[in-house]
């Protein structure tokens, strides 16, 4: 077994929840603060931009797209705060029956597309903070040096 600091096996799993939880995070986590604020900007605008075309109705659907939904999940919090505000909106008391209805428009598949790379791509800078953790805690120990920079 490759010698690894143990902080590595601490900082990898929170890296990467927090790099799930808010994309960018992770790596600002691991003191990345202008690559983290790179992703947290991309990331949640290209999200939001997707539900901002799609509509918050149809966008985030479990029902109506489940696979979609499993890839809008890798970036949960915004899936979570865009999946409150369609229950939000799906609760709310409509005028007749054909207004409950989510309608089928390209616009819709677009914003379902967005939202979906969007957390396709920060499953990516989940797998990238949980490497730049491991990374940073064998290259500290090859050089002599401990995590936060003291000489041996």
């Amino acid at each position: 077994m490759p010698d690894r600091n143990p902080n590595a096996w601490v900082r990898m799993p929170i890296a990467g929840f927090l790099a799930w939880i808010i994309p960018g995070l992770g790596h600002i986590y691991l003191g990345h603060r202008m690559r983290g604020l790179i992703l947290l900007v991309t990331i949640s605008v290209t999200f939001w931009t997707g539900v901002a075309i799609g509509g918050v109705r149809g966008t985030v659907d479990p029902k109506e797209r489940s696979l979609w939904f499993i890839a809008q999940l890798c970036t949960a919090g915004n899936t979570v705060s865009s999946f409150y505000l369609h229950q939000s909106v799906a609760a709310r008391p409509s005028m007749n029956d054909e207004a409950s209805v989510v309608p089928h428009w390209a616009s819709v598949d677009v914003g379902v597309h967005y939202t979906g790379v969007a957390g396709l791509l920060n499953l990516l800078i989940i797998f990238d903070a949980i490497a730049r953790a491991e990374s940073s805690c064998s290259t500290g120990r090859k050089n002599g040096r401990s995590f936060n920079g003291e000489t041996r």
